[in-house]
């Protein structure tokens, strides 16, 4: 008896020694994750100032050759935006290996978002705006940092509360009306004359416009130079 338990001992304690021989041969996990978020989060600091990076752990059953020249982190493009990125790591002795650990770029930035719901074509004033903090990896489309460049503009869309304001929806206030009575100005050189025409169409400062000039029931085009005002060049 005293015989049988030695030997259940003995294996024991191989089966241990073998165990703990192993896991000092495997490479830690927390190492390669940690490779992967200096790595990401120096290319992210040479773009944006204050970059949050979070890596995606690894799967814990994975099982890797302990690796005894260091770590070495890459990617396969620059790191130019925000979002989601992958970082390989890789190892060359004394087994090469390599694994791809997807991690995430988070940048803040004060963004103009709608502070009370508007509709379709509602013209957008100080009181429907705010700024709060977003992150611009979520943005593609872009987005507006300043109050004051969004107020005056129509909304093309019903926008809801905290919808982070973007270029596409949004749209010039329409400063000439179809069928509205307005001055055609047309000027060669310092010469400059002025005209009343009707507007054929809608139109925001800086569009084309065709205009029926009331005098000669000819139509011309010209460019919206202001509320009710379109230039022509003679």
């Amino acid at each position: 008896m005293y015989k049988l338990l030695c030997s259940v001992c003995l294996v024991l304690s191989v089966n241990l020694l073998t165990l703990t021989a192993q896991a000092d041969n495997l490479q830690s996990l927390a190492d390669v994750e940690h490779t992967a978020f200096t790595y990401t989060l120096a290319q992210a600091q040479t773009r944006f100032n204050n970059p949050q990076v979070s890596v995606t752990p690894l799967d814990k059953r994975l099982r890797l050759q302990h690796c005894e020249k260091g770590l070495e982190a890459f990617s396969n493009r620059n790191i130019a935006t925000a979002g989601n990125v992958t970082v390989g790591v890789r190892c060359q002795e004394p087994v090469a290996w390599t694994v791809y650990i997807p991690l995430q770029i988070k940048v803040m930035r004060p963004m103009v978002v709608i502070a009370r719901p508007v509709s379709a074509n509602h013209v957008l004033t100080e009181q429907d705006l705010r700024i709060e903090q977003h992150d611009i990896g979520k943005l593609r489309q872009g987005y507006m940092a300043n109050i004051a460049a969004v107020v005056g503009q129509q909304a093309k869309y019903s926008l809801g509360l905290g919808t982070v304001i973007q270029k596409n929806h949004l749209r010039p206030l329409n400063i000439v009306k179809r069928g509205e009575s307005i001055v055609l100005v047309a000027s060669a050189g310092t010469m400059e004359v002025r005209m009343q025409g009707t507007a054929m169409s809608d139109a925001s400062l800086g569009d084309r416009v065709r205009v029926k000039n009331l005098s000669s029931e000819r139509v011309v085009e010209g460019v919206v130079d202001g509320p009710g005002v379109v230039r022509v060049t003679m």
